[in-house]
């Protein structure tokens, strides 16, 4: 681009305004005419080149079924005097993010020529996109043949200015990855009432936006297929070309699928894999609930009221098990922080980290019901603090997710996952020397914190881990 700018400007130097338009203008029906071609060819390959390939199947990363019941200390034991006083002093105070809302004004959009308007609500947002009238084609059939002309008819359409809307809307909203392909399905979802041609609709518009997806078939559903950063967890899976592409469902429950029809060959730059990860407070304001949570540290009681988004737990629900890293370091909602850190701050002010710290193990421990994955969902699922809020009950992965963004945002201190071979606790580097159960990670002496084991101060692991060997989970 930037060797198009110089040598764009060097002409203008040389030669007339009217000449160097004429050569803009060649330029662009030159890169067009490339474009054209890329999909002609790409199209033509869809004809042919499609193999059957055997999916694979994920299970839960653990090796074991986690604990059905947690351990439980009847008594809160007293902190060492020494500890408490040469533990740093807690100073750190969260500061409100306001939430600006702006006013929904009701205007009709300037209708772009030979396009149509559709609305749909996601997720409590009303959204408002224009397409090409070209784009409706409904694929009533199954095969390589109507998938190839699919392409190559929506590629005819005036995508560009579709994809520019999209991409407007997805950053209003700080949507992530998944968020995204969300956003696109249920706008294909919208336009065509029909669930395979969504997932073609769908393909169509990532592959434009570089993402590495592709699409296969069996019998008479189309399937959406994509690289992803890191792992899922329970979704099947096919190797192409020594990349794996996981299969995406709108529910993220994609099970075992035995044998599909897909092809090995890559439309040129869509090289983007697509992640879960989210860096930034996706933007679901308009559905905020309540929740007030108690728990009693040192012989006071506590009361804590929570917000959260419900629009956000509905979106949640349709995440497959990831990494534990996306949910770690998962950036959370506005809300959520401003009620949870505002009102967890006070309480740790100006005591010790020791002290600070037990009191947030205190309040993940014993203001949440224990109850495995297994009994209260029948599959795993890992979640989120908003999840945690919501659902009655929650086991040691959530609890330590909890804990860590508790610690990490009122406290200023590093914490790390703790994985067991049926257990998830966490560990805290401590500015001064804390007693018990602990290790060496870089350099950096961690004391494990476990959020699930009831009453526990950190430096006490459960009884059948301290011995167990263990996984570090490193959080960005």
């Amino acid at each position: 681009m930037f060797k198009k700018l110089v040598l764009a400007t060097t002409l203008l130097s040389f030669v007339g305004a009217d000449d160097y338009q004429d050569w803009l203008k060649s330029q662009n029906q030159e890169y067009n005419t490339y474009k054209k071609t890329m999909d002609e060819e790409f199209s033509d390959m869809l004809k042919k080149d499609w193999e059957a390939f055997k999916s694979m199947y994920n299970p839960s990363p653990y090796k074991k079924p986690k604990p059905t019941v947690v351990p439980k200390i009847k008594k809160e034991i007293k902190i060492p005097k020494k500890e408490i006083v040469a533990s740093p002093k807690i100073k750190a105070k969260p500061v409100l993010k306001q939430i600006i809302k702006k006013p929904v004004v009701k205007t009709k959009p300037k209708i772009i020529k030979n396009f149509k308007v559709i609305t749909f609500d996601f997720y409590s947002n009303p959204i408002t996109i224009q397409y090409d009238k070209k784009t409706y084609k409904k694929v009533k059939s199954i095969n390589k043949q109507k998938i190839s002309d699919f392409w190559e008819d929506i590629s005819k359409t005036n995508y560009k200015k579709l994809i520019k809307q999209i991409d407007t809307k997805t950053k209003e909203l700080n949507l992530n990855d998944w968020a995204k392909y969300q956003f696109i399905n249920q706008l294909g979802d919208a336009i065509y009432k029909d669930k395979n041609t969504a997932n073609l609709f769908t393909w169509f518009i990532l592959v434009k936006m570089n993402y590495d997806t592709k699409v296969g078939y069996n019998k008479n559903k189309i399937y959406l297929l994509s690289t992803i950063k890191h792992n899922l967890y329970q979704v099947s899976f096919f190797t192409l070309s020594k990349k794996r592409y996981y299969i995406l469902t709108p529910n993220g429950k994609a099970g075992k699928l035995g044998k599909i029809y897909t092809y090995a060959g890559d439309y040129p730059k869509a090289n983007k894999k697509l992640s879960f990860e989210i860096y930034k407070d996706i933007k679901f304001y308009n559905n905020i609930k309540q929740r007030d949570l108690s728990f009693k540290f040192n012989g006071k009681s506590y009361s804590v009221n929570t917000q959260y988004s419900k629009d956000l737990v509905d979106f949640y629900k349709t995440f497959p098990q990831s990494d534990y890293n996306v949910y770690f370091s998962t950036k959370n909602s506005t809300p959520l922080s401003n009620s949870i850190l505002t009102k967890l701050s006070p309480l740790v002010k100006g005591k010790s980290e020791i002290e600070a710290v037990n009191l947030l193990l205190r309040f993940t421990q014993t203001s949440f019901k224990y109850k495995t994955d297994q009994k209260q969902f029948d599959y795993e699922k890992v979640m989120f603090p908003e999840e945690t809020i919501f659902y009655p009950y929650s086991d040691c992965e959530d609890r330590s997710i909890m804990f860590s963004y508790l610690v990490k945002n009122l406290l200023n201190l590093d914490v790390v996952g703790v994985k067991y071979k049926d257990h998830l606790a966490t560990a805290v580097a401590f500015s001064s020397s804390v007693s018990g159960d602990g290790f060496r990670y870089k350099g950096t002496k961690y004391t494990i914190s476990d959020p699930t084991y009831i009453n526990a101060n950190a430096g006490m692991a459960m009884p059948q881990y301290k011995n167990s060997k263990f996984e570090i989970i490193s959080l960005r």
